[in-house]
């Protein structure tokens, strides 16, 4: 950084001296009469010379602010024709955007997500500080907001008298088989159904995939917890949503079967496709009550508690050898309208030694 002073430090110099000079020159002959000669005419001069550098810088910005003004007019000029020519556009966002805030004010919406994922943190601090209950609706709470996490925190709910509710999908119904082909690639779409299941020895190819194995984690969680156990319902309603109530504010997320094509991916989960919706309790908010029954709904209509999911594991060949059997047509015309012909394998009985199945099938968002 230069030691020069700034231009208007030099300038306010500069007048200093001019006023000292023309004062001296005034004053001194007043009070000494035998001023010489020499010392009036440096005085002049010297006065002369400091106000022709004050005319100099007085030009000098005079310019730079003329500059300065037809800058900032040209700006305001473009800015203000952009503004017109835009104006009925800008209006009609701003009206849209109005009519946004205030629709989503009447229903109770506050906030929306793109994932599970950027609601995590939301949704753990709710449930952390909750005071009256904890109502959650999943097919196997094993991503993102993931129950594992949880047990510990409804625990202490439970302990504290908080209404604690988990409602999770029965893994063992067609419902659960066909989200499954949903979520295959088509060779393990195919030993799904193609495996014989007239060997109840056997482990059926099912058991290894990603949704059943889910399940049957978080019951095995669940037995560590026998105080969140006896809250759960397991339900066999096929899936439509996931949801979080926590007192009075929801988070909601439509279940759909399709994915954007940006999405068209092997093995790739369908349940965390959609936005999250962040739903608070109005008076006259329709939304958040239609929710809350959706939620009571699906508990009361669900029967199977965590002793009677213990049976139906225990019986879980013979339960899925009925369902592959009463299904076996609808689930071959699943398989064929899911895949291309090019993926498609024969839909015939396998061998035992063909019909191992891969594990797993990609992320997983329940």
């Amino acid at each position: 950084m230069s030691d020069r002073p700034r231009p208007f430090v030099r300038m306010l110099i500069a007048c200093i001296f001019f006023f000292s000079a023309v004062t001296l020159n005034v004053l001194l002959p007043r009070y000494w009469h035998n001023t010489p000669e020499i010392v009036k005419h440096l005085l002049l001069v010297f006065s002369a010379i400091m106000c022709v550098h004050i005319m100099e810088y007085a030009y000098l910005w005079w310019e730079i602010f003329g500059h300065i003004r037809n800058i900032l007019k040209e700006t305001l000029q473009a800015t203000h024709q952009l503004i017109d020519e835009n104006r009925n556009s800008i209006e009609k966002s701003l009206q849209t955007a109005n009519q946004l805030i205030g629709t989503a004010s009447a229903c109770g919406l506050t906030n929306i997500y793109c994932s599970r994922k950027d609601v995590k943190g939301d949704i753990y601090d709710a449930i952390e500080n909750a005071e009256n209950r904890v109502w959650l609706l999943g097919i196997t709470l094993s991503e993102n907001v993931n129950l594992d996490e949880l047990l510990p925190t409804l625990n202490e709910k439970i302990t504290g008298g908080l209404d604690v509710k988990l409602l999770l999908l029965d893994a063992l119904q067609d419902s659960a088989v066909f989200r499954t082909l949903l979520e295959s690639t088509a060779c393990e779409a195919a030993k799904l159904i193609n495996t014989d299941r007239t060997n109840t020895q056997a482990t059926d190819p099912f058991f290894h995939q990603r949704l059943y194995s889910d399940f049957t984690h978080a019951c095995d969680r669940l037995q560590s917890y026998p105080n969140v156990s006896a809250t759960v319902r397991f339900y066999t309603h096929t899936p439509i949503c996931w949801m979080m109530i926590v007192d009075n504010t929801a988070h909601f997320q439509p279940y759909t079967f399709g994915r954007s094509a940006s999405k068209h991916q092997v093995g790739l989960c369908i349940g965390d496709n959609m936005p999250v919706f962040k739903f608070q309790m109005q008076p006259k908010g329709k939304p958040f009550e239609i929710l809350e029954d959706h939620f009571l709904k699906t508990w009361q209509t669900s029967n199977l508690d965590f002793s009677n999911i213990e049976t139906r594991i225990a019986n879980r060949n013979t339960i899925m050898r009925d369902i592959f059997n009463s299904h076996s047509s609808w689930f071959k015309h699943v398989y064929e309208v899911l895949y291309t012909p090019e993926d498609n394998v024969p839909l015939v009985k396998l061998t035992n030694e063909n019909s191992q199945v891969s594990t797993g099938s990609g992320t997983n968002h329940r």
